[in-house]
């Protein structure tokens, strides 16, 4: 002990007289009444002078002889000595000097004060000093300070038990607390090894030089007895070292107990016995205490102040257990468990149970307070929850703590909501114990009707349920718990417990135990962490784990479910959701599904409803039904049954406040009635909502599975909230329609619906930081959402399209990762687009076509241009949906394309075929608006990216364009796409270079052509477009066709240079000719129906059928493909097959002339003609002999083409099908319609084109020109010309600008004759044996010039059916023709030909003068029936001509003319004596006059040709001819058809010619011939006796023959004409009978000078009889009052004067004999 002071010797001398000076005090004091003390103290002061001169340790030794006078004074009982006393004893105590002698001098002194309740206060306050300066006070001093405090605490003066209470609490503290420092001042091996030693019993004091040893040994034993003591005397037992004890009662033991167990547990850790004492005693003395029968016991003694307690060690059983000490119990044991669970590891089992048991309802209300109030101290602690854990719930046979006490806490709370609401509504199910220290029901139902009223006034917090409600009476800061009633020391009796504090300290208690859950699985530190906390290791943490949520969840389920249901206000709610969505959390990082999943549901059920929630999760929850058998007491099954009880729960005045009205979402578990009632949805629901949203958002990785019930929850409310998607996926609120008048949200809530759109949105976003596993766990969830609402959508209700709208969502923020999620998402939304109702696919289509959009723009890591795998991907969703059929998709898919086009387009540098693709999926079903669109796109393609395109996708883009063309939807459409293979031509072209280096590997896109051997891949590609617009050629629309064949035959020609010679075979063979081919097919089976103009739209009448369309179509693939031929032609030469295509080109063409189509036929002879023309001049520079064995190959082949053509066109056939116009239709005639057949007569352009091309062969194939060739082209000229024509050919006839007269076809007929003629009449021609027949077919044409070809059937032409058809039927519209200048002019040709060619061989033994003739006697016998007049006079001067020619041949050769004479003659006699009339007024004098003048040339011919060589022609003829003469000279006489007198004059030139040349003939002798005559003469007898001799004897006998029928005609008139004017009186004869016998008249003077000059031979007897015989009748006419008459009369009777003179003698025998003569001759 060392003297507390200021330092050095100074303070203590101080001391020292201040000592001394007190006890002079004291000694003054005490001199009268206690003279010992006085003396004491004058010993004290003596002591204390030697101690104060000498040092200081000297006053320490003298403390103890100095207290004598203290203590004395102290048992004085003088109340101012003994105040004076102790405050001496307090200094020196201060000052240290006391030792342990002293020390117990000193409680000696106070012990008695003590027993005579002398300064309570003081002694204590002495006592408090005594123990707390210095630690000199232990062992036995030390217990019987701490009696003596005890036995003050228990006496009546309540400040003195007061202070004496405080002074026990601070000294036991004390006596721990030098443990502490013991252990401190020693090394720890030692200290363990002393505490293990500590005695039962206490040491007797000891001396200051005791060694640090001993002092350690008594401060812990100390402390053990004390311990020890103090349980004893809570046992109602006697205290071992606490001597003296009178009474103690257990609540202040029990507080004492609780004090050193709260405040060292470090000691009783440490120490081996005190852990004993704290296991055997205190833990058993606890559980006997919670024994409801014994509470307390008594020492024997008076009774203690404590008012409940029994006297007497007997024990009394009570009813009730004891509040005060349940209370401390209670606390003892909290304190036990929170800080001595690790070495009280079976106890703190038994304690917790008890404690559990403590909750159950037969409790009394404060006992179960008391009972949450522990428990919320021990849940705060997470290392207390984990260490329950690991050592029961984790131990096979111990109890499950944590899971009992979760469990009790949920049942606790579910039986408070029953007990509140049963007891509001008057029925006291439980009887008593509900309502113990409750105040009874009454009580309570009437606070809760007042708390109903203010609910609603005030903004309370609480629950509320059936109508009972339970305020939220504390309020607990999270983690901290406040105890209320475990602090209630004071009070004696239990207290009023209001009903809702247990719900309010139960509902905090379950927050916290979650939390604490949490704490324990995230391993989250303790705010105040103990140093006894048990470390958990890695390995132990997550069975730990796995257990704790095993043993909590069903608990904490049963608890949340009914505390969110029925609480009231937001906050409470919102605590409890929040702690709902840590836990669900903390099973998601476990791996929790169960749990997980149905605190998922739970949050779920509470957004809704309960009757829509249950119909809804209803499925759900039978699937987790079995899962749940072993939880102990069905929580799940009783918070279902709340909630079922719920549904009834509307008795009570109050209802949550309803925010929303919707429609309930159709769904397939919802039953009809549910179905058919609005939802209303309360704050809470959507708070609910919000509590989900904001798992799902910060949790969403743990989700998995759960994200089904999640979303599926979220699409209820979003749907009964009516918000829809918008675009990119998130969901607005619409406005609703105001017809639904149950359907609303208020204005409160329509504030929150952006933000918790908002809230949707952000949950969507966050799936970003998701990893791979969680994301596909969302979007699988998502697509099993959206196949729900699909399957709903086919019974043809409203689809929810939350889910589809949120895997857009989802899709467009994980576009980084998008690979990870494509497939799936997409896959999905496929399925979507093919969905028949059309809002789904709407939005199915637009989720695809917004992700692809986006995922093109978006900034990959690898630049999207060059990753080839991820544009593939890309494009292929949108390319899938070309598979489905509905057209609203393709539309979207369309716009997409095209906006990519628009936005993307530079980067597709893969995805250009899954593009071209799309936009070619389009079909013939699909509509206009979706073939427009893809039509767009194309166009876009085409015009902006071909350049950009990769090579391969070239074929693609020609065959989509080519479709195009041949979609029918949309006529322009078709035409644009022609025009963009017309650019594609262009763009091939314009980047030959480019095309032709690159090299494609992948050749499986280019179609392959056979039999071209390794076509350039560039060729291949002209190749691809030109097959496909010859497909488009034969479209089945004519623009079409007309479009495509411009655009093939343009592209041909611009560009076809730049392919390979042998691509051309290819061209030729695989495009040109099937294209002939195809279109030739077509053309013949299309329809001549008339075609239907639709709307308004003329068809012009050219082209009002199927037919006459293709005709246009045919026209121009024909004439296309002949240009090409024609400009291509070196080049097709070079190739091996040209005479193949050559004659098959031909074919084409011969088939199309022979088209039953005008314009056809025309048109493929134009092109006929072309290729004909064309290929006269150049030929190759091959070898010249193989060149023209090719030529006359090449030409023979066009030669019969000709001929079939011309054969077979000119033939009138009879077709099947009705022709209308171009061809003539033409019924059978007999009246019925049945087998009425149309004739097809070809046009005259036709004709005439035909023939124009013959020359341009013909200059080929003369050397090789048979006459069977000949005669087959005859056959054609000849069919050619009778071919009739139709009045629309009359304009093409007429506009002929030419000089002659002749139409085109005629002219070019005769052309071809003459062209035939020249050549055959060359010299050494090698077809001049040709040239009868060319006469002959001359002579053919010469005959139209008379009779124009009729129809007749005939040998020679096979023409249609009679005249008669035309004539009757009104149907054919015939021209008739003038044939007249072309037969005319055929004439001429063959007459100019004659003239050359008469004394050819082959001319003159075919007869062909004989032909002539023939042929000319038609017009000559018609002469004034001819059409025209200039027939027959081109006839007879033809006739004029050739016989002048040809008369002088046949006399040299007779044989080859002996059939000609017959036929002249006749033909000269029909001639000069027509039958057919001519009058003045038809042809006019002059004309009339003419006519006569070409009579007088053919007599003159006859003069001048014929008689001279009489001698050399048949004898018959010369007759004919002589009788010819004789009726032209009297021929006017007697023609009784002249009518006129002014006719008279007509023919009297001709006559009197005639009879001159009769005259000449037969009487006149020839001067020039008299030598021959004579000698004719002499020989006349011997020549006139031979039968039908020729020569001069017939000739005369042809004279006289004349002069006889001249006489006996001369003689008719006359006598006639005597008889006529006898007659006719006083009136003159007709003008024209008086110029007959006037002309008589002459000639009888002309006859009778001709007979007087004539030799006598040629004149005989009856000829002058005759002349004689006629004088009577010239007599007779002498009567006639005719000037005119009487002057001829004058002259021929004059001429009868030498007849009256007798004849002169010498004359007279030869006259005889020349008469005799003449009579022989005239018997013969």
């Amino acid at each position: 002990m060392s003297f507390v002071g200021g330092g050095g010797g100074q303070d203590v001398h101080k001391f020292v007289e201040a000592l001394q000076a007190d006890f002079k005090t004291l000694s003054l004091e005490t001199k009268k009444k206690y003279p010992q003390i006085k003396e004491a103290c004058e010993e004290a002061i003596s002591k204390l002078a030697t101690a104060g001169s000498s040092q200081q340790n000297s006053v320490y030794y003298t403390v103890n002889q100095i207290l004598y006078p203290l203590v004395q004074g102290c048992e004085t009982k003088d109340l101012k000595i003994i105040k004076f006393c102790l405050g001496m004893m307090q200094r020196l105590i201060t000052q240290q000097v006391v030792d342990q002698k002293g020390a117990l001098y000193i409680t000696n002194a106070l012990w008695t004060l003590m027993e005579h309740n002398i300064e309570e206060v003081k002694v204590l306050q002495t006592v408090t000093l005594l123990l707390t300066t210095n630690t000199v006070v232990h062992g036995d001093t030390l217990a019987k300070a701490l009696v003596l405090c005890f036995r003050l605490h228990y006496t009546k003066n309540p400040t003195i038990v007061n202070t004496a209470g405080a002074t026990i609490r601070q000294l036991v503290s004390l006596v721990f607390e030098r443990v502490y420092l013991e252990k401190d001042s020693v090394q720890p091996n030692t200290l363990q090894q002393q505490s293990n030693n500590v005695a039962g019993t206490g040491t007797t004091g000891q001396t200051p030089e005791a060694d640090a040893q001993s002092d350690s040994q008594t401060f812990a034993s100390d402390a053990f007895l004390l311990f020890q003591d103090l349980v004893q005397l809570v046992n109602a037992e006697q205290p071992y070292w606490l001597v003296g004890m009178t009474e103690m009662t257990r609540t202040f033991g029990l507080e004492l107990l609780e004090a050193v167990l709260t405040n060292f547990s470090a000691v009783f850790h440490e120490s081996n016995d005190f852990r004993l004492l704290l296991k055997e005693r205190v833990c058993a003395l606890v559980i006997k205490l919670f024994s409801p029968n014994v509470k307390h016991r008594q020492l024997p003694s008076n009774n203690q102040s404590g008012g409940g307690s029994a006297s007497g060690g007997a024990s009394v059983p009570l009813e009730k257990p004891y509040f005060p000490i349940s209370m401390r119990l209670l606390r003892l044991v909290a304190i036990l468990i929170q800080k001595y669970h690790t070495i009280l590891v079976t106890e703190c089992e038994i304690f917790l149970s008890l404690i559990i048991k403590f909750l159950d309802p037969d409790k009394p209300n404060w006992q179960r307070a008391l009972a949450l109030e522990v428990i919320h101290k021990l849940v705060t602690r997470s290392s207390l929850i984990a260490f329950f854990c690991q050592s029961y719930d984790l131990k096979n046979h111990a109890t499950n703590i944590v899971h009992d006490m979760i469990a009790a806490m949920g049942s606790y709370v579910r039986y408070s909501l029953f007990n509140a609401s049963a007891m509001m509504n008057g029925g006291q199910q439980n009887g008593g114990s509900v309502g113990s220290g409750s105040g009874g029901g009454g009580s309570a139902s009437s606070s809760q009707s007042s708390g109903l009223s203010s609910l609603t006034s005030n903004n309370q917090c609480g629950f509320m349920f059936r109508g009972a409600y339970l305020p939220l009476v504390a309020t607990f800061a999270p983690g901290l718990p406040k105890a209320v009633y475990l602090e209630m020391l004071d009070k004696l009796d239990a207290p009023h417990i209001p009903d809702s504090y247990g719900i309010s300290v139960g509902h905090a208690i379950l927050l916290d135990i979650t939390r604490s859950i949490g704490g324990v699985i995230q391993r989250t530190p303790e705010l105040h962490p103990s140093h006894n906390m048990a470390i958990i290791s890695e390995e132990e943490h997550k069975p730990l784990c796995l257990q704790l949520i095993n043993s909590s969840w069903s608990g904490l389920l049963s608890a949340f479910i009914p505390l969110v249901e029925t609480s009231i206000d937001e906050s409470t709610t919102d605590n409890i959701l929040k702690a709902m969505q840590n836990y669900a959390a903390l099973c998601g990082m476990l791996e929790q599904l169960q749990p997980r999943d149905a605190f998922i549901k739970a949050m779920c059920r509470s957004s809704f409803p309960p009757h829509y929630a249950m119909s809804i999760f209803a499925n759900i929850n039978q699937t987790d039904g079995d899962a749940r058998c072993h939880q102990r007491n069905g929580s799940q099954d009783l918070s279902s049954q709340f909630i079922n009880s719920c549904n009834a729960a509307d008795i009570g005045d109050f209802r949550p406040q309803i925010v929303a009205v919707g429609t309930p979402l159709p769904s397939a578990s919802l039953p009809h009635s549910v179905m058919q009632a609005p939802v209303m949805l309360t704050t809470k629901n959507l708070q609910c909502m919000r509590a989900i949203l904001f798992l799902a958002h910060n949790n969403g990785g743990i989700l998995g599975s759960s994200w089904h019930i999640v979303l599926q929850t979220l699409q209820h409310l979003v749907w009964i909230l009516g918000l829809k998607p918008s675009t990119g996926g998130s969901l607005q609120a619409m406005p609703k329609p105001a017809v639904e008048a149950n359907v609303g949200i208020q204005t409160a809530v329509m504030a929150d619906l952006p933000v918790l759109s908002q809230m949707l949105s952000q949950l969507f976003e966050s799936s970003q930081y998701l990893d791979d596993v969680a994301l596909h766990h969302l979007i699988d969830a998502l697509c099993k959402l959206s196949h729900e609402a699909m399957e709903l959508a086919y019974a043809n209700r409203e689809p929810s399209l939350f889910a589809v709208a949120k895997l857009l969502e989802t899709g467009l923020v994980n576009m980084s990762r998008i690979e990870v999620l494509w497939r799936p998402l997409t896959n999905h939304l496929l399925e979507v687009c093919q969905h028949r109702h059309i809002r789904m696919r709407e939005w199915g289509v637009e989720a695809i076509t917004y992700l692809v959009k986006s995922a093109l723009q978006f900034k990959h890591k690898q630049p999207l241009k060059e990753n080839m795998e991820l544009q593939t991907m890309l494009l292929s969703p949108l390319s899938e949906l070309s598979t489905v059929m509905h057209a609203d998709v393709r539309q979207r898919q369309l716009d997409c394309v095209l906006q990519i086009l628009n936005t993307a387009g530079e980067i597709l540098s893969f995805g250009w075929p899954a593009i071209i693709e799309i936009i070619g999926a389009v079909n013939e079903h699909h509509g206009e608006p979706l073939i427009r669109t893809a039509f767009q796109c194309l166009q876009l393609v085409i015009t902006d990216f071909l350049t950009v395109m990769p090579w391969r996708c070239l074929p693609l883009c020609i065959s989509t364009a080519a479709k195009f063309g041949s979609q029918t939807q949309e006529l322009n459409i078709s035409l644009t796409a022609i025009g963009l293979m017309w650019n594609i031509s262009d763009f091939f072209n314009q980047n030959q270079d480019k095309l032709m280096s690159t090299q494609l590997q992948d050749v499986a896109i280019l179609p392959d052509f056979p039999g071209t051997v390794k076509m350039p891949q560039f060729d291949k590609l002209w190749m691809c477009l030109y097959a496909k617009l010859g497909e488009l050629c034969v479209d089945l629309r004519p623009a079409v066709r007309k479009s495509a064949g411009q655009t093939l035959f343009s592209t041909i020609s611009a560009h076809g240079s730049l392919l390979n010679s042998p691509t051309w075979q290819a061209l030729v063979w695989q495009v040109l000719f099937p294209l002939l081919d195809n279109v030739r097919a077509l053309s013949s089976s299309a329809s001549n129906e008339k075609v239907d103009a639709s709307g308004n739209i003329l068809i012009h009448h050219s082209r009002n059928t199927a037919q006459k369309q293709w005709a246009e179509t045919q026209v121009l693939t024909l004439s296309g493909v002949c240009r090409v031929f024609n400009t291509k032609r070196e080049l097709l030469e070079m190739l091996g097959d040209f005479e193949r295509a050559w004659s098959l080109i031909l074919e084409f063409i011969q088939n199309a002339a022979l088209s039953k189509n005008g314009e056809v036929s025309l048109a493929a002879l134009k092109s006929l003609q072309e290729i004909m023309y064309h290929n006269s001049a150049e030929r190759a520079l091959k070898d010249p002999q193989m060149a023209q064995e090719q030529d006359n190959e090449i030409w023979t082949i066009a030669w019969n083409i000709w001929l079939n053509i011309g054969m077979e066109s000119t033939k009138m056939s009879t077709t099947a099908p009705k022709q209308q116009t171009g061809a003539t239709a033409v019924s059978s005639g007999n009246g019925s319609g049945d087998n009425q057949e149309d004739y097809y007569i070809p046009s005259q352009a036709f004709l005439t084109a035909l023939i124009q091309i013959f020359p341009a062969i013909f200059q080929h194939i003369q050397v090789r020109f048979s006459s069977s060739d000949f005669d087959k082209f005859c056959t054609v000229l000849t069919n050619a010309v009778c071919i009739p024509v139709q009045s629309d050919a009359v304009p093409y006839i007429m506009s002929t600008v030419s000089d002659t007269p002749l139409i085109p076809l005629h002219d070019g007929i005769l052309d071809c004759m003459e062209l035939i003629q020249k050549e055959a009449t060359k010299q050494n021609s090698e077809i001049s044996q040709l040239i009868p027949a060319i006469f002959r077919q001359l002579l053919i044409f010469s005959k139209f010039a008379c009779a124009p070809p009729t129809f007749q059937q005939n040998v020679e032409h096979k023409y249609a059916k009679s005249q008669g058809h035309y004539t009757n039927n009104a149907s054919v519209e015939v021209v008739s023709m003038n044939y007249i200048p072309f037969g005319e002019k055929a004439i001429t040709i063959c007459v100019k030909l004659y003239q050359s060619t008469a004394t050819e061989e082959s001319v003159v033994n075919e007869q062909i003068l004989h032909d002539i003739v023939k042929a000319l006697r038609t017009p000559l016998a018609m002469k004034y029936k001819c059409l025209s007049s200039s027939t027959w006079k081109l006839a007879i001067s033809s006739l004029i001509s050739v016989l002048h020619t040809g008369l002088k041949v046949a006399r040299a050769k007779p044989q080859h003319f002996a059939s000609l004479w017959d036929d002249l003659a006749d033909t000269l006699d029909k001639f000069l004596f027509p039958a057919s009339v001519c009058t003045v007024e038809d042809r006019g004098l002059e004309e009339i006059v003419l006519d006569e003048t070409i009579d007088c040339q053919v007599i003159e011919l006859l003069r001048d040709e014929v008689l001279p060589h009489a001698h050399e022609m048949p004898h018959q003829f010369i007759m004919q001819i002589v009788v010819l003469l004789n009726k032209g000279s009297i021929h006017s006489a007697s023609d009784t058809n002249i009518c006129y007198e002014s006719d008279w004059k007509l023919r009297e030139i001709f006559a009197k010619t005639c009879f001159e040349t009769l005259l000449q003939f037969s009487l006149l002798e020839d001067q020039t011939n008299t030598t021959n005559n004579n000698r004719l003469n002499a020989n006349l007898l011997p020549a006139t006796t031979t039968t039908g001799g020729t020569g001069a004897g017939g000739k005369d006998f042809a004279g006289r023959l004349a002069v006889t029928a001249l006489l006996h005609r001369f003689q008719e008139v006359l006598k006639r004409f005597n008889d006529d004017e006898r007659q006719s009186g006083k009136c003159p004869l007709p003008r024209f009978r008086l110029s007959e016998i006037s002309f008589v008249l002459k000639a009888i003077a002309t006859l009778v000078v001709s007979m007087k000059k004539a030799p006598a031979s040629k004149v005989n007897k009856p000829a002058w009889d005759q002349l004689i015989g006629l004088y009577p009748y010239l007599v007779d006419c002498t009567t006639t009052t005719s000037p005119e008459v009487s002057r001829s009369l004058r002259e021929a009777l004059l001429q009868y004067t030498d007849l009256l003179q007798a004849p002169r003698l010498h004359g007279a025998p030869s006259l005889n004999a020349n008469d005799n003569a003449i009579q022989s001759n005239g018997q013969e």
